[in-house]
């Protein structure tokens, strides 16, 4: 935990750093998230066909770098892709999909990343923020590559909850 200056010259606020140790049960507002191909069983019901878990490093730096914005531009069956909520990239909207999480990838290279996750109300007391670990955001962008693109080739649909 590190206090710095408040930027709109109030009093100083503590900033809350991730803790990797915790990822497995991260702390709001720090959390995680899961993808998963699916199709539907012959009685209707969903039936989960490969499932890749989003650890809060990852989930994070899908979001500050930007790579939720340009899913939700794509061709959804339920959407958007938001917070705690589940959302369904079509199987035709797959192919873009493997080529946003490739372009992705270019972000990992040669640079330290560190996103705000979220203060604690409009006074920003406390600021919560997280260093990205490339190589695990690395790792987990290529199962999420993998994913989509099996799922492509197969006509499946994507659920995501990040």
């Amino acid at each position: 935990m590190t206090a710095r200056p408040d930027l709109r010259g109030g009093a100083a606020h503590r900033v809350v750093w991730f803790d990797p140790a915790t990822s497995a049960d991260p702390s709001p507002p720090f959390r995680a998230g899961w993808v998963t191909s699916f199709d539907w069983g012959d009685d209707g019901d969903v039936v989960t066909r490969a499932r890749v878990t989003i650890p809060p490093n990852s989930l994070h730096a899908l979001y500050g770098h930007g790579v939720v914005d340009a899913l939700n531009r794509l061709p959804q069956a339920l959407g958007p892709i938001a917070p705690e909520t589940d959302a369904v990239l079509r199987a035709t909207a797959l192919s873009e999909a493997s080529r946003v999480l490739y372009e992705a990838d270019r972000t990992t290279y040669g640079r330290t990343w560190e996103f705000t996750v979220g203060g604690a109300g409009d006074d920003r007391a406390v600021e919560y923020r997280i260093a990205i670990d490339n190589r695990e955001y690395q790792r987990t962008l290529s199962r999420l590559q993998y994913l989509v693109v099996l799922a492509g080739r197969e006509g499946l649909a994507v659920r995501l909850r990040l």
